[in-house]
């Protein structure tokens, strides 16, 4: 159960386990990743002997072979080209080609399994369970702010412990911790920290620095730093790092290690079959689609490249009445006594697997004449659709959770590490399942679905108002309402408590 993995320029994979008794480190030369190629429509001709041929006088090419898998959820299982690539670096670069052959129709061919990170490839090709088997040990690496900008560090704090002085005195305490704790992860309030205590090092002529566990590779720099645009805002991504057998922790660079805590990690960790390095850094949306990957590789499902999902054709009165968004009650402006709220516990990803709603089977052929979704005429097939596997196991571990913490605050005297492991799991769940709804109309995703996300959205508007029809026939008068949750407040003190409507 290797809790980091590493990848050598000469192709071996170095599998990093936490035991009781330390670290154990496993040497592989016999990894090749693979990735796929098929044609994009179910229906066209094209005969992919041509390009079998190509790659296999490729040099970075082990071999190629035709299986037979499903392109997609709503497509049945067909021969496909698995391409099996030298090093893991090459993924990309070799599935380009597929783009650019001239005896192939621009856009005719599609890739499969090509933009995966590396460690969560690993993982899912060789069924390695990325949890760690024993709790892993951790060192804090922390610069003030003001330092971050600079090439040399006259102040660092270690495990808490304030260093200044010179580079020297520096990176000895460093060094020192290093040796004494020897941690399983790195924790850095910026991971600009690591390239810049091995330049310090070669400045001061410290041959003997190091914070990797493996020798020759001192660190290896995974990505370069970047700007991007969301939303309007341009934001700033970190450069990534990666030191042999540790994995770090960038608090600059991470949502899910600063939103919960290690144990939320590992959580999602175990979920996601992304391990705790690539989980640290990802988004919401990265962890969703990892769980949603895992889920499609168990039923024989390749994941697509790019997305190219357009949009059912629908009548524009459909799309009117599809394109509303959630129910909102105008509130009645004042004071209001006597006021309660009722607020739906996980509302969307509930309506998603009650109601079977799921990019695979929303708008069926086979019950094209049913009119399953309120207001908009939409089929939901009656077999199970991927999405409730994903998430019913996530609502229902969150659930345990919660009432686990209920029963902790309940003891007298409650443990005080248990609950904040609880919690740290619980907050990372939360995350996911506030994020499901939205991924559905993602352009980006790679299986959401806009009429996934146009049938959640009916199904709440019809719950809303029947709640609130249920309040009002039971003495109360709805004052707000917004989405995903109820404000009422009681007509009249005869009513009771809310609780019996």
């Amino acid at each position: 159960m290797p809790f980091t993995i590493d990848f050598l320029s000469d192709g071996r994979v170095l599998e990093w386990e936490a035991t009781a008794d330390g670290v154990v480190v496993t040497e592989r030369d016999n990894y090749t990743p693979r990735f796929y190629v098929a044609p994009r429509d179910p229906d066209a001709n094209l005969d992919l002997t041509t390009l079998q041929s190509v790659y296999d006088q490729h040099p970075d090419v082990v071999a190629t072979e035709m299986v037979t898998r499903r392109p997609g959820f709503r497509r049945d299982e067909e021969a496909v080209l698995a391409v099996d690539v030298a090093h893991i670096d090459r993924i990309t670069p070799l599935a380009r080609q597929a783009r650019q052959l001239s005896a192939y129709p621009v856009g005719d061919l599609a890739c499969f399994n090509v933009d995966f990170s590396r460690e969560f490839r690993y993982c899912l090709e060789t069924s390695a369970d990325p949890t760690p088997a024993s709790e892993l040990s951790t060192l804090r690496l922390s610069v003030p702010v003001t330092e971050t900008s600079n090439d040399v560090y006259v102040e660092l704090s270690v495990a808490g412990d304030t260093v200044t002085g010179s580079p020297t005195d520096i990176l000895t305490a460093v060094q020192g911790a290093l040796d004494a704790h020897d941690p399983d992860v790195l924790v850095c309030s910026t991971s600009e920290i690591v390239p810049t205590l091995y330049e310090m090092a070669t400045d001061a002529g410290i041959d003997d620095f190091s914070l990797s566990r493996w020798p020759g590779v001192d660190y290896q720099q995974l990505a370069s730093q970047s700007t991007y645009s969301s939303y309007g805002r341009v934001g700033h991504s970190p450069a990534r790092y990666n030191v042999p057998g540790r994995a770090i922790i960038d608090e600059s660079n991470t949502f899910f290690y600063g939103e919960t805590n290690l144990d939320g990690v590992l959580d999602l960790v175990s979920r996601s079959k992304k391990p705790v390095q690539e989980l640290a850094w990802a988004s919401i949306g990265n962890v969703l689609t990892a769980i949603q990957i895992c889920e499609a590789h168990d039923r024989g499902v390749l994941v697509p490249w790019n997305s190219w999902r357009h949009e059912f054709y629908k009548p524009m009165g459909t799309l009117h009445d599809a394109d509303r968004g959630g129910f909102i009650f105008a509130p009645e402006v004042g004071l209001h006594e006597n006021v309660h709220e009722l607020d739906f516990s996980s509302l969307y990803p509930n309506i998603i697997c009650t109601r079977n709603v799921s990019p695979d089977v929303i708008r069926c052929d086979c019950h094209s004449d049913r009119n399953d979704v309120p207001g908009l005429g939409y089929s939901i097939c009656d077999d199970r659709g991927y999405l409730v596997d994903v998430l019913q196991p996530i609502i229902d571990a969150r659930d345990e959770i919660k009432a686990a913490i209920r029963r902790e605050k309940e003891r007298n005297g409650p443990d005080e590490d248990r609950l904040a492991e609880l919690e740290g799991r619980s907050g990372a769940l939360k995350w996911i399942l506030v994020a499901c709804f939205g991924y559905q109309g993602f352009s980006n995703a790679k299986f959401g679905r806009i009429e996934c996300h146009e049938a959640i959205n009916a199904f709440a508007r019809e719950i809303l108002l029947t709640a609130k029809q249920r309040l009002e026939a039971g003495g109360w008068r709805v004052v707000h309402g917004i989405v995903v949750f109820v404000v009422q407040a009681r007509i009249a003190q005869a009513v009771g408590n809310p609780e019996a409507v």
